[in-house]
């Protein structure tokens, strides 16, 4: 048996980390799990969920570094879905990651789950952290297993959200040109991957990316053109160059966190190799499979 210790695990992605997890028979669960979160009612029926499944809950906080020890004791792989600021995302994940090196864990799994972050542009904040912390977990000496996805297909282009694609309005709204190339993957399918790569001791350390669809914003509007039948007029907010602007002049870079990240998802070259079909039965969806589901059921729905 492998046993697996998540953090994060109540978290949209690390939830979802978690059931594929509960559903391999080699894996013996355990969450990270903050004293008090439960009394939280979305998070406590989250955890009830995953235990009865068969998680177990490690009480620990990742500023509380005795009892990341004690969460850690007799661990195999560490898995971060966590997200925060810096007090988090480098020195919580540093801590725990510092904690199961000393208890003889194998690997350590942050929560990267973005763009190429080596290639994204300094000062991107939520991008700097993710450097700062992978140097930081990997000088403890354990195995560090990173997973790249692009963006978060579902979360950036959820029809509710209206903010790339509104069909009631029959509009595209973007940054850049529109032809710009990003890659995109659904939550669902980073989260299949990462829980068969954490427990694949076959897989070196490194930095493994996979990719539902490379595309651009007009691949986007095609695609959903394509789908739906619904002809969308498509219309820039800025250039790239308003963007730099927009990121140059703040003082705090999280004042311009989308600035940020769309600037960063326009400039960041796509992955150069993708993992998609290291395992079998882990393919990730792309655009029109997406958009059959999500935007066929919006305009259904309207």
């Amino acid at each position: 048996m492998t046993t697996v210790l998540i953090a994060g695990g109540t978290g949209t992605l690390g939830a979802r980390i978690a059931r594929y997890l509960l559903a391999d028979p080699t894996v013996q669960l355990r969450l990270l799990v903050r004293a008090g979160a439960l009394d939280k009612p979305e998070k406590a029926a989250t955890v009830a969920g995953l235990v009865a499944l068969g998680a177990t809950v490690a009480e620990g906080d990742l500023q509380d570094p005795a009892s990341l020890t004690a969460a850690t004791r007799g661990v195999d792989v560490v898995v971060s879905a966590v997200q925060g600021g810096a007090d988090v995302m480098i020195d919580g994940q540093f801590a725990l990651a510092r904690a199961a090196a000393a208890n003889g864990a194998r690997r350590f799994v942050p929560s990267d789950f973005a763009l190429d972050i080596f290639k994204a542009p300094d000062g991107a904040p939520m991008f700097d952290m993710r450097r700062r912390a992978g140097e930081a977990i990997e000088a403890t000496g354990i195995d560090v297993v990173r997973v790249l996805n692009g963006a978060f297909m579902d979360m950036m282009l959820d029809p509710d959200t209206a903010d790339v694609v509104d069909l009631q309005k029959g509009t595209a709204q973007y940054f850049g040109t529109g032809d710009e190339p990003f890659d995109l993957t659904t939550v669902e399918d980073v989260a299949r991957f990462t829980a068969r790569l954490a427990v694949d001791f076959s897989a070196p350390a490194g930095v493994y990316a996979i990719s539902g669809e490379r595309t651009t914003f007009n691949g986007v509007a095609d695609a959903a053109e394509r789908v739906t039948g619904t002809p969308l007029a498509r219309r820039s907010l800025g250039t790239i160059q308003d963007l730099r602007d927009a990121t140059a002049g703040q003082a705090n870079p999280w004042a311009a966190v989308r600035e940020w990240y769309l600037l960063s998802m326009l400039t960041t070259p796509p992955f150069a190799a993708v993992q998609n079909s290291r395992y079998a039965g882990v393919r990730p969806i792309g655009l029109d499979e997406y958009f059959s589901t999500q935007l066929k059921k919006s305009v259904t729905d309207a």
